[in-house]
């Protein structure tokens, strides 16, 4: 199936179930028998139906505690359509509803500033599907967020809702 590399690598053991955190799922699968496997095996999984019912703040508070609560070091991999097909159209499976990059941006740069990551790649990116090259602007940014994750661990700053004192401190007078 389209997810059969993240099983050989659990069933293999190169990661432990527990480790892995999926976020976004939605559409028509996995499907019963998918869920099963991920929970038989301890998987972390975050559905876009839980994240309506629930709010994303208190979702995403629950994948960062994930991510602090396992390995030393931290892989992450992103595939684009995990963002709605609005803001991502240039990816092999567009699927509606949904993170918007909003959500994701702020998600990507506090995993990258509060964990030991080892690497990041970006996956599902088809810049031949992009009309307007939409995709391929929110995917720079993506990998901006998690750089500018990587510099705020680095030098030490550690507020989870960070802004650059340039962007909200610009001395413009009171409306």
């Amino acid at each position: 199936s389209h997810a059969q590399p993240v099983r050989r690598l659990v069933e293999d053991g190169h990661i432990n179930g527990k480790n892995f955190i999926q976020v976004g799922l939605r559409g028509y699968w996995p499907g019963e028998d998918g869920f099963k496997w991920m929970r038989d095996n301890n998987m972390r999984y975050h559905t876009m139906a839980e994240i309506e019912r629930d709010g994303w703040d208190i979702v995403m508070d629950r994948i960062l505690n994930e991510a602090l609560d396992g390995p030393e070091y931290l892989y992450i991999s992103f595939d684009i359509d995990v963002i709605d097909p609005a803001y991502t159209p240039g990816t092999g499976t567009p699927v509606p509803a949904g993170l918007e990059p909003r959500e994701v941006f702020p998600l990507v740069r506090t995993l990258c500033s509060e964990n030991n990551l080892v690497g990041f790649d970006l996956v599902e990116l088809n810049p031949l599907v992009d009309p307007g090259y939409t995709t391929v602007m929110n995917s720079g940014y993506l990998l901006a967020e998690c750089l500018t994750g990587i510099a705020m661990r680095k030098t030490g700053i550690t507020e989870r809702d960070y802004y650059s004192p340039l962007t909200v401190e610009d001395d413009q007078p009171d409306p």
